[in-house]
């Protein structure tokens, strides 16, 4: 049987590839080598990410989806599905000076971005797939020929397929040559927890523009940064990302370094204290991907199969449902890819020049603070402009001028130069105040 598209992994991007092509009249199959509830991380979204699903929702007359685009109609629509809620980023700096930095996304928590618990958002759509009549093949190993057209091959059976999607992680299904030029080098340690304490509950501050916790809340140390996401069901996500050069792989296990890294800040380790681990804990080696070619004649991949950064500024899901649009457009008008490719390698760019040149700086929370403008600023120039004209690069990523501005500062934050306010330099894409002295490093919602 020959279809008109394959995807390979069931993740959020692959079912949401499989259910738009469905509404599009492909013939879809979607194959994965697992099943469904699983384990998963890329958990937090960000106003991009939920503008894009309320605009897939929309296009594609796919209704149930619209729900998830914001904190308060998550829970009110689909209480058994669990989320957290996110008013924005928290930054709390555990190395010599201290300093607090806290940037909202929104203005409450009925309109709050979310975090995603994987195992069950991910099994929703996988249900939605089956639901809407497409083939989902699960725990099947599955082997791949490309020619003029592809063969896949698992589970006894064969199978034709005009365009192939790779929807996987990192596995390569495609077997596309890799060449990791990223100047981000970083790997990580983490884990879900039940019965951690909430840091806005333990540290309280009334100047706070919304409670730390209720955020993608950051601890900065030494040579790297902790992430701790809370979910409304009493799981709690999370895990280290560390700078390899300043921190290698060890012959630690994963729990010995956990365990080591917590006694030197023990500040932090005060939210571990009444908690029970619920998964054992992951040590990566460096996290850092990426292909050479993201997309061809008769196939691509989502962002998620391409390359790997980092997850400091939390573009991995909003970046997929931006190349979910543009990907399904091709295909329904029948467009060359060489557009999607050449702008996905653009924006992968601009995120490995931000999140490197945070690390280049995270060691001087002045200056870590004052070149996250860059990354806030694009990141809020990029919704108004997508609100307002219903188009919008991603990250401002295809504005010559704001990439040149984030370039030259990066460059600098790589060099280990201090980096002074950037008022002026991002006056031009700065619509809600940033860089503001009076605000001392809390932004609430403009």
């Amino acid at each position: 049987m020959t279809h008109d598209l394959a995807i390979l992994g069931s993740g959020f991007g692959g079912s949401l590839c499989a259910l738009i092509a469905h509404q599009l009249g492909l013939n879809v199959i979607l194959i994965d080598n697992a099943s469904h509830p699983r384990f998963a991380i890329g958990e937090s979204s960000t106003p991009q990410a939920d503008l894009m699903l309320a605009e897939l929702a929309d296009s594609y007359n796919l209704d149930f989806l619209r729900p998830f685009a914001s904190y308060g109609s998550w829970v009110k629509e689909y209480p058994d599905i669990p989320c957290g809620p996110k008013r924005g980023f928290s930054y709390f700096n555990h190395q010599s000076g201290g300093g607090e930095l806290l940037v909202a996304a929104n203005p409450d928590l009925e309109h709050a971005d979310t975090h995603w618990y994987r195992e069950s958002f991910d099994a929703f759509l996988a249900g939605k797939v089956k639901q809407s009549g497409i083939e989902l093949i699960e725990n099947a190993k599955f082997q791949l020929e490309t020619n003029a057209s592809h063969t896949l091959r698992f589970l006894d059976r064969e199978v034709q397929a005009n365009f192939v999607i790779d929807a996987t992680g990192g596995s390569n299904s495609l077997q596309i040559e890799h060449h990791c030029d990223l100047y981000t080098q970083s790997r990580a340690l983490y884990a879900h927890f039940k019965g951690v304490s909430k840091w806005g509950e333990l540290h309280p501050n009334n100047h706070h523009p919304f409670k730390s916790h209720n955020s993608a809340l950051h601890h900065l140390i030494d040579g790297g940064w902790m992430y701790v996401l809370h979910f409304d069901n009493g799981v709690t996500s999370a895990g280290f990302v560390l700078d390899i050069e300043h921190h290698p792989l060890t012959e630690e296990t994963p729990e010995e370094e956990w365990v080591r890294i917590m006694q030197r800040y023990p500040k932090i380790a005060t939210q571990f204290d009444q908690s029970n681990r619920i998964t054992s804990i992951v040590q990566t080696a460096q996290l850092q991907r990426k292909s050479v070619r993201y997309a061809g004649k008769n196939w691509a991949m989502l962002p998620s199969a391409a390359y790997f950064v980092d997850p400091l500024y939390s573009t991995g899901n909003a970046h997929t449902l931006y190349c979910i649009e543009r990907l399904m457009k091709a295909l329904h008008y029948g467009n060359s890819l060489s557009s999607y490719e050449a702008l996905m390698f653009d924006e992968v760019s601009l995120i490995d020049e931000l999140v490197s040149g945070a690390y280049g700086v995270m060691q001087d929370f002045d200056s870590f603070a004052n070149l996250s403008m860059l990354y806030f600023a694009g990141a809020d120039f990029s919704e108004r402009k997508r609100r307002n004209e219903g188009i919008a690069s991603f990250l401002n990523c295809q504005d010559k001028p704001f990439r040149e501005t984030v370039s030259r500062w990066i460059e600098q934050a790589r060099l280990g130069n201090a980096i002074p306010c950037l008022k002026d330099a991002i006056e031009p894409w700065n619509c809600v105040g940033l860089c503001d002295e009076s605000k001392q490093n809390m932004y609430d919602y403009t």
